[in-house]
C-alpha cells in the first residue's frame, strides 16, 4: 500500500512539474516576442483628410496684370497746344467728361466724306482731352497699321475718372488705361498681346 502512494505521489509531481515547466516556457515566449516587437520600429502613415464638395475651398489668388509688358506708369502732362493743331483730321467721337474734367475726342487723319471714312492702310489716331480752360491732354498719339482706335471714359466709386484706350491692329491688339490725377493722367498698358496674325475680330469699322 505505501509502494502505490508512493507511486501516485511520484506521478502527481511529474504532472505538476510538467505544466508548471510547460506554463513558464509559454510566458517566457511571450515576453520575449513582446520585446522583439517592441524593439521593432514604429511606422506612422499620416493620411490626408478627406474632402467632400461641400468643404469651403479657398479661392485661388490671381495676381493682378502687373507683368503686362508696358505696364511701367508714366505722367501725362498738359500741354498748351493740342496734338490736332496741324494737319488734317477727323473727329470721329467726342464726349464731355464727369467732375469737370474736360471733353474727351477721338481724332483720325483719315478724311471723311458724305459716304464716310476714306481709310488708307495706315493712318494716325489721337486721344485728347481739352480741360476747356486753354489746356489740353494727349493721351494717345500713334500711327495705326490695319487698325482701329476706340476709347471709353469710366468714373470710380472713388471719383476718379479713367480714360481706356483701345487699338486693335492686324498685329495685335494694346488696352491703355488713363488715370485722373493732381498732375495729369496716369497711364498704364493693362493688356498687350504682343505681335501676331489677327485673324478675326468683332470690333466695328467706323463708318
Amino acid at each position: 500500500m505505501k509502494r502505490f502512494l508512493k507511486a501516485v505521489g511520484a506521478l502527481a509531481l511529474a504532472v505538476v512539474l510538467a505544466f508548471g515547466g510547460f506554463y513558464a516556457g509559454q510566458r517566457y515566449s511571450e515576453r520575449k516576442n513582446g520585446e522583439i516587437g517592441s524593439a521593432s520600429p514604429k511606422q506612422t502613415v499620416t493620411l490626408p483628410p478627406e474632402t467632400t464638395p461641400d468643404e469651403d475651398v479657398p479661392p485661388v489668388e490671381v495676381a493682378p496684370p502687373d507683368d503686362v509688358e508696358g505696364a511701367a506708369e508714366r505722367t501725362i502732362s498738359k500741354l498748351n497746344v493740342s496734338a490736332v493743331s496741324e494737319g488734317v483730321w477727323t473727329k470721329v467721337a467726342s464726349n464731355t467728361l464727369p467732375e469737370d474734367s474736360g471733353t474727351l475726342t477721338l481724332y483720325t487723319s483719315a478724311e471723311k466724306d458724305s459716304e464716310g471714312f476714306l481709310w488708307d492702310d495706315s493712318q494716325k489716331w489721337v486721344v485728347e482731352i481739352d480741360d476747356g480752360a486753354g489746356g489740353f491732354y494727349t493721351l494717345y498719339d500713334q500711327l495705326v497699321s490695319n487698325g482701329m482706335v476706340y476709347c471709353d471714359a469710366s468714373v470710380r466709386a472713388s471719383g476718379d475718372v479713367i480714360v481706356t484706350v483701345y487699338a486693335s491692329s492686324g498685329a495685335g491688339t494694346v488696352v491703355t488705361q488713363y488715370t485722373k490725377s493732381d498732375d495729369g493722367y496716369i497711364e498704364r498698358t493693362v493688356y498687350n498681346s504682343g505681335s501676331v496674325n489677327r485673324i478675326f475680330t468683332s470690333m466695328p469699322d467706323y463708318r
